[in-house]
């Protein structure tokens, strides 16, 4: 019995067919002839190659998904070409910003390297007076050391960087003080508290004048035209050149007018009035803001 079922499961090797059924068999087949087998259990499994994969499909989305997807990427896209926008504006006006702070910084270096020869120069006179141990007469310094206007000695001279004209400083101020009263009583509007609107806003509506619409752009030149006012000119008392920086200490004049006057007798009696129109920290902050 037992060759016959080996026999058997030989023959059904030899020749599989496109199902193989594979028997499994737990017992015993040498087991002592005489003993009763047990019923035997059988496990059958079933092998086919012609069977195909199962995939798992795809849950499909209706067109109301689709669309709201859609949407949703479109409103995406469209925030972030505004912003794309937006930092291209600030972009542009940092560059522009930076040329034109580079150019003042320019125009700037080459005026305190234009006072620093002025000092420079005085150091050297002075140097030269003090090496001849005032052999010099202080009178034929008089006329060079005093001021245009009040035909003093400068004690607290102020040099103007725009001509690098020196004067007194109260003479200066009573000078921009008497400018800023003119253009009050021309233009009684005039704020004198109110910082003046930059220079250079014009040009920066021109950066932005492409990214806006043109109502837009007649709204800010509007705007532009009613929050300006017009500023004092402020001049140099002797060559009449404007003016438009803060007058700064000539320390080299101020030295100078010191030794002499201390050799011709003549103290600093003078004391600089504190009632100038608009005067703040700095003696002239009343009429350059900062």
């Amino acid at each position: 019995m037992p060759s016959m079922c080996s026999s058997s499961r030989q023959r059904s090797r030899l020749h599989p067919k496109e199902s193989e059924v594979i028997v499994l068999s737990s017992d015993d087949e040498n087991a002592p002839p005489g003993k009763i087998r047990p019923k035997r259990k059988l496990s059958v499994i079933s092998l086919s190659s012609d069977e195909e994969p199962m995939v798992p499909k795809a849950p499909r989305k209706d067109d109301s998904s689709w669309q709201r997807e859609n949407s949703e990427l479109k409103q995406m896209n469209e925030r972030l070409e505004r912003q794309v926008a937006c930092q291209r504006i600030r972009l542009d006006y940092s560059k522009k910003r930076l040329e034109e702070q580079s150019q003042e910084l320019a125009a700037r270096s080459q005026e305190i390297n234009a006072c620093h020869k002025e000092i420079q120069s005085q150091q050297e006179k002075l140097a030269a007076l003090e090496a001849k141990e005032l052999t010099v007469d202080a009178t034929q310094l008089d006329n060079t050391l005093s001021c245009n206007i009040c035909t003093d000695l400068m004690y607290s001279p102020y040099l103007l960087l725009d001509c690098g004209h020196s004067y007194c400083e109260g003479c200066l101020k009573r000078w921009f003080n008497e400018t800023l009263t003119n253009h009050i009583r021309a233009h009684p509007t005039y704020n004198v508290h109110r910082k003046p609107v930059p220079r250079d806003l014009p040009q920066i509506l021109d950066i932005i004048g492409p990214y806006v619409s043109r109502p837009i752009q007649m709204q800010l030149h509007a705007l532009f035209n009613n929050s300006r006012q017009p500023q004092p000119q402020y001049t140099c008392p002797a060559c009449r050149k404007e003016v438009t920086g803060k007058p700064v200490v000539n320390h080299a004049v101020k030295d100078m007018v010191s030794i002499v006057g201390s050799v011709l007798g003549r103290p600093d009696t003078r004391r600089e009035s504190s009632n100038i129109r608009g005067q703040q920290a700095g003696p002239f902050d009343g009429f350059f803001p900062r």
